[in-house]
């Protein structure tokens, strides 16, 4: 069982995140703090950690409003035509990162933190990217209602494929 707390501007909530997003990731990277610090003061931004019964972060997962100016928001339009832009990226929450510590694996955490947070976001849609061969995460997210809108992405010039995903949050009335 794990308690499901929010963060908001928890600095050490958020310093405990990008510890374990160096575990997960096993990443020796002082980066990692501050650009988990500098995109919790994004607008609409939305964290959840999971705390297990005996105290320690069993996981996370954040993202925040896509925005023009954002880094990945000008890689993720590079990405689409005009029509897909508008589909997708105008009013968009934008699921960044999701973790979930080894030892609390395959026990549904993941889909816990990736429901709580993407359900509390008020936007249209939501976008993420997974690396391409991640299949275990690519799984969970088509589980969840996710789908592919590119499975040919490439944030880094010299990197591996990613894939963006996308899910509808609110229906459109017509």
């Amino acid at each position: 069982m794990f308690e499901y707390r929010e963060i908001i501007s928890d600095e050490e909530l958020l310093n405990q995140v990008a510890d374990l997003y160096q575990q997960v990731w096993d990443q020796e990277d002082s980066s990692i703090r501050d650009r988990v610090l500098r995109h919790s003061g994004y607008e609409g931004y939305r964290g959840i950690v999971a705390i297990s019964e005996q105290g320690d972060m069993a996981g996370y997962a954040y993202g925040y409003f896509s925005q023009p100016g954002q880094y990945y928001h000008g890689l993720l339009t590079k990405a689409f035509n005009r029509e897909e832009y508008q589909n997708w990226l105008e009013d968009c929450f934008e699921f960044v990162e999701l973790g979930v510590h080894p030892a609390f694996r395959n026990q549904g955490l993941a889909k816990q933190l990736v429901t709580r947070l993407v359900d509390g976001a008020e936007h249209k849609t939501a976008v993420l990217t997974t690396q391409h061969n991640n299949e275990s995460a690519r799984s969970l997210y088509e589980y969840l209602g996710w789908t592919v809108l590119n499975d040919a992405f490439y944030p880094n010039e010299e990197g591996e494929a990613y894939v963006i995903m996308g899910k509808k949050l609110i229906r459109q009335h017509t």
